[in-house]
């Protein structure tokens, strides 16, 4: 997005992990990226993040929404641990919605879309995952309501379903990684942020409804 002249405000939890990607951007040639660190599970997350979004951005006419962390059994978690979850995954979805697209209406454009990152584990309700999958369950649902309720404003919703992917949210090192992307076993990061650019950048009278991606040897269990 950075490449194709689009000014970018970037959330994450950690400040660290934040300016390594930005830093990664601006290497790369002139962007307009900011950042905010937040925890978008809670509501003073979110605040801060669309402080951030009214003072440096002024509007906004693209949400990607892709905040989340991974789960365990649910007789393995406590109550803060699948609350967590929910919130990160689903709730965070939520509210981001509600606040981008008060901004989308003030806008009076008509090419504004929000894109929401949900996961192929819905489909594929693999074992010790049931509070995960809940969580993107339930982002699924939302989006494809959405949608409808959204479509007499021209405010596109997508849902984009990834496989696995080669991200730091696996539980292997880099290197286990790396050489399972090249076992096509994993998504490389770069082509779900394709998938996510593809939906971003179709006409304002095209909506992609759903996007599933996986790599070819998907895990179905």
């Amino acid at each position: 997005m950075a490449a194709n002249g689009a000014r970018l405000l970037l959330a994450d939890r950690t400040d660290a992990d934040l300016q390594g990607v930005i830093t990664e951007i601006e290497n790369r040639g002139d962007a307009d990226v900011g950042s905010v660190t937040a925890d978008l599970s809670t509501r003073e997350g979110i605040a801060n993040l669309f402080d951030g979004v009214d003072e440096r951005l002024g509007g906004l006419d693209v949400l990607v929404a892709c905040a989340g962390v991974g789960s365990g059994p649910l007789m393995e978690m406590d109550d803060e641990g699948w609350r967590y979850v929910l919130e990160s995954n689903l709730a965070s979805y939520v509210a981001c919605t509600r606040h981008a697209v008060d901004r989308m209406r003030e806008s009076g454009r008509d090419d504004c879309i929000l894109i929401l990152i949900g996961s192929i584990s819905v489909h594929i309700k693999a074992v010790g995952e049931s509070v995960y999958n809940a969580s993107k369950g339930g982002v699924a649902l939302f989006a494809e309501t959405l949608r409808k309720e959204l479509m007499p404003e021209r405010i596109r919703v997508t849902l984009v379903e990834p496989g696995a992917i080669g991200s730091a949210m696996q539980p292997f090192p880099a290197e286990e990684r790396a050489a399972m992307m090249l076992e096509y076993k994993l998504l490389p990061p770069a082509e779900v942020a394709d998938a996510i650019m593809f939906a971003a950048t179709r006409g304002p009278g095209v909506d992609v409804v759903t996007l599933r991606i996986e790599p070819l040897h998907q895990k179905i269990v």
